[in-house]
């Protein structure tokens, strides 16, 4: 009889035991790298900025700057670096997060503020190059040029809500920069009945030459912006805006679009869309000289107040005339009255006393209907009328 062996069953548990612990190993080392892998890299970029005197054409050489970037809420402001520029007026950010933020180089010099505009490095966005300028300084204004006036007009039954945007060029290579606390600057006059000024840039105030404007203004444009609020009854529901200055353009935007206005100096322009909103757009087409004016003339809106004066007024008049009606018709008739016998002469008396008693059996016929009243009338008034002449001195009864 042959034997036939078989295998212990403490060979197999170690071997599948082996088996089970090298595959626990290897999912174990899997696991590992990818936990202990690195996130991601976040992409990164670099601004090569340029520091440059726009008057004079040199580069600021040992300049300080300031890095700022914005998240995509722009109020949101960070300070990256303060750095110096070196000898080329030149210097290069570099590891810069590359997510959509904005960037802006800031600086002073002669201590007026500049910036660049806003650079954007977007992902794969590498490096951005961007040119900073500053200038020398003048307090003299000829090279200011304004270029347009935009009026944006919200009518309201009572007060009409102005917000107006100077736009104003800085056309030559200096920045134009009132000594400070001197009041000098650009004035502008507000419009009669104007009032509840709002200035929203900086700089602005309202002083009794009018309104200043004494921020600097560097060469490029420059936008004026401040609202205010006017009565509309205290000018005839006729909004009038005097330019200060020679203005190329003049737009007003009024809203809602459907109001029916007449303008002087203005075109109308038709409903633009301006955002969301719609605005009946009135404009010039020639430029409006410094003095000159745009008027903008309104309906005639009754408020409530106007609405229960008015009414109050008419019912006064109304119960007036019909008290003076009705006293007329009733109105009782009033009896002759007798000269003063006093000034009759003998004569006169005896023919007075008769003209009465006739006028009474006159009275006393009609009402026993023996005279129909066109005759009553008729002769009664005659009667009046001769003792009326008897009052006259010397006229007897004539």
């Amino acid at each position: 009889m042959r034997h036939i062996s078989v295998s212990s069953p403490s060979g197999l548990f170690v071997f599948y035991a082996a088996l089970i612990a090298r595959v626990s190993l290897a999912v174990c080392v899997v696991y590992a790298v990818i936990l202990n892998r690195p996130a991601h890299s976040q992409e990164t970029g670099g601004i090569g900025l340029t520091v440059v005197n726009g008057t004079t054409g040199l580069p600021m050489a040992g300049h300080a700057v300031t890095l700022l970037r914005y998240n995509s809420d722009v109020t949101n402001e960070e300070t990256l670096a303060r750095v110096v520029t070196d000898r080329e007026g030149r210097y290069e950010f570099t590891g810069l997060t590359a997510d959509g933020s904005l960037y802006v180089v800031a600086t002073r010099y002669l201590e007026m503020p500049y910036l660049t505009e806003h650079v954007p490095l977007q992902p794969g966005a590498g490096r951005r190059e961007t040119l900073l300028q500053v200038y020398d300084i003048t307090t003299d204004e000829t090279a200011l040029v304004h270029s347009a006036v935009h009026l944006v007009i919200d009518t309201g039954p009572e007060v009409l809500n102005v917000t107006e945007i100077i736009v104003v060029e800085n056309r030559g290579n200096l920045t134009f920069a009132p000594l400070p606390d001197t009041g000098l600057g650009l004035v502008y006059s507000l419009p009669a009945a104007a009032f509840g000024l709002q200035p929203m840039v900086e700089g602005l105030q309202h002083t009794d030459r009018g309104l200043l404007f004494s921020a600097p203004i560097a060469p490029g444009v420059a936008r004026i912006v401040y609202a205010y609020n006017v009565d509309r009854a205290s000018i005839d529901h006729r909004f009038t805006r005097q330019m200060d200055y020679d203005i190329a353009r003049v737009q007003v935007l009024v809203s809602p679009s459907n109001e029916n206005v007449t303008a002087t100096n203005l075109t109308n322009d038709g409903v633009q869309q301006v955002g969301d909103d719609e605005y009946l757009l009135l404009s010039n087409r020639v430029g409006v000289g410094k003095g000159m004016s745009v008027q903008v003339a309104f309906p005639s809106v009754l408020v409530w107040q106007d609405v229960m004066k008015w009414g109050m007024l008419g019912f006064v008049v109304l119960i007036v005339a019909a008290g003076l009606v009705v006293g007329i018709r009733v109105k009782p008739e009033q009896p002759d009255e007798p000269p003063a016998l006093s000034d009759l002469s003998p004569e006169d008396e005896r023919k007075y006393a008769a003209i009465i008693k006739a006028m009474s059996e006159l009275d006393d016929q009609y009402e026993s209907g023996g005279l129909d009243e066109a005759s009553y009338r008729i002769r009664r008034d005659g009667l009046k009328d001769r003792a009326l002449r008897l009052r006259q001195p010397g006229s007897g009864d004539g």
